[in-house]
């Protein structure tokens, strides 16, 4: 086993994307600590690495063949218990987290620390629906929104809907539709599903309602004003809260672009820190009211109509692309152990990561074509100053086989890029992929 058996403690780390490799990096950076990573297969994130062992589950969709694969790995930590350490659970998608949550005792009594709140905070936070009431009661903007109970379909309910309801709500067409409950919506297959839908009329949304409910969804489906305006106008702020409900650490960045490849939409591969006081107030007055624990990721776009930053959701977990925070001076890793496994963070009442830096897994010249000229000028600069961080170019992880695979998927942005464009003043194609 490449995890040694005298390591103090071990991240055990679910899934397989960029935002998996990041943690693993980050706890190497922080502890010298290898990883265990548990991915649905070991794909090219992970091959040829040293800082990191994989453990594939296969399908991860369900929570059975997860746990039984956590408990497995905890007793090849462990030694079958006779060696006791603390294993970090850390979960890099919504239903993982759900999963850690929900099975919180069986998991702790194999040796895992699971720092996320519990599954009542998470309902209310986690579903869309109730995140904009939480929104509305705060005062923090948000797109208008209206929505409709899958659970409660008829063809007659759905056309009311469409008819009646949105106008109520100020919604018009054409409009964003998507999950309330991201997890349930990916358990389900109609044809022509997406992760997110841009709907023109009352019909199409009214069949949309109709194959939704057909194919065993009955979460409630959110119909959303259109955000207009180009991927950089997009915002993401992220959170630390310690077990008192403290809010620890405030990390803002500007996306450049997004993915627009289907399956992909919403993913931020180029970041760029910065601040928003105003924004960076509103989210951690979210988290303050109902009292968050741990790390938490809002999604938030400005609105070129009133200049106002409206918040999309709250992601309960760290972002895929969060290595913006270790890029602003902020390593995550540090906070989960001190705080989960140390007694406690210690340092500074709160910290803003606030060190000027971009983090991109793109090609420079692609991530310089789709920023705003302010972003323009400040990359710039950054690129001068060697402040161009890619999470995969680890020189303590350094192998030949894993630079030219990465190499190759730079290049391959630039294909992807064009089949797949990101908005420039389209509405139709606007990049609010929440």
């Amino acid at each position: 086993m490449r995890i040694p058996q005298e390591q103090a403690f071990v991240p055990v780390i679910t899934g397989g994307d960029v935002g998996t490799y990041s943690l693993a990096r980050e706890f190497h950076e922080a502890f010298g600590a290898i990883s265990a990573i548990i991915p649905t297969t070991v794909n090219r994130n992970l091959k040829h690495s040293r800082i990191l062992e994989a453990f594939p589950a296969g399908s991860m969709t369900t929570a059975e063949p997860v746990i039984a694969k956590l408990k497995e790995v905890a007793a090849l930590l462990t030694d079958d218990g006779a060696r006791p350490r603390p294993l970090l659970l850390l979960a890099n998608y919504d239903h993982l987290v759900r999963f850690a949550v929900d099975h919180r005792a069986e998991l702790e009594a194999v040796g895992y620390t699971i720092p996320y709140p519990s599954a009542q905070l998470l309902d209310r936070v986690a579903l869309k629906e109730n995140f904009y009431v939480l929104c509305e009661e705060l005062g923090v903007p948000y797109p208008k929104t209206a929505a409709y109970d899958c659970a409660a379909h008829t063809e007659q309910r759905a056309q009311s809907f469409a008819a009646e309801e949105l106008a109520e709500a100020g919604v018009s067409f054409p409009l964003v539709l998507k999950a309330g409950d991201g997890g349930a919506w990916a358990d389900i297959s109609f044809e022509g599903r997406r992760k997110v839908h841009y709907v023109d009329d009352a019909e199409e949304l009214t069949g949309l309602l109709g194959k939704a409910a057909g194919a065993g969804y009955t979460g409630v489906l959110i119909a959303q004003e259109h955000i207009p305006g180009p991927d950089s106008q997009l915002r993401l702020a992220t959170y630390f809260s310690d077990q008192t409900g403290r809010v620890r650490l405030t990390a803002f960045g500007e996306v450049i672009v997004e993915d627009h490849a289907p399956g992909l939409e919403g993913n931020s591969p180029a970041v760029l820190t910065s601040r928003d006081e105003a924004v960076e107030k509103q989210g951690a007055a979210l988290l303050r009211a109902i009292g968050w624990r741990g790390f938490a990721m809002f999604d938030i776009k400005v609105d070129p109509r009133d200049g106002v930053a409206k918040f999309f959701e709250l992601n309960p977990r760290l972002g895929r692309n969060h290595h913006y925070l270790t890029a602003s001076g902020v390593n995550p890793a540090r906070l989960y152990v001190e705080e989960h496994l140390r007694g406690g963070l210690g340092g500074p009442d709160h910290q803003v990561a606030k060190q000027p830096a971009l983090h991109t897994t793109l090609p420079l010249p692609l991530v310089k074509k789709h920023a705003s000229a302010d972003q323009l000028r400040r990359i710039t600069a950054l690129a001068e100053q060697g402040r161009i961080v890619n999470p995969f170019f680890y020189d303590a992880d350094g192998d030949l086989r894993r630079t030219l695979y990465h190499r190759a998927m730079q290049g391959k942005a630039f294909r992807t890029y064009r089949q797949h464009p990101p908005p420039v003043g389209d509405l139709r194609k606007s990049a609010q992929l929440r």
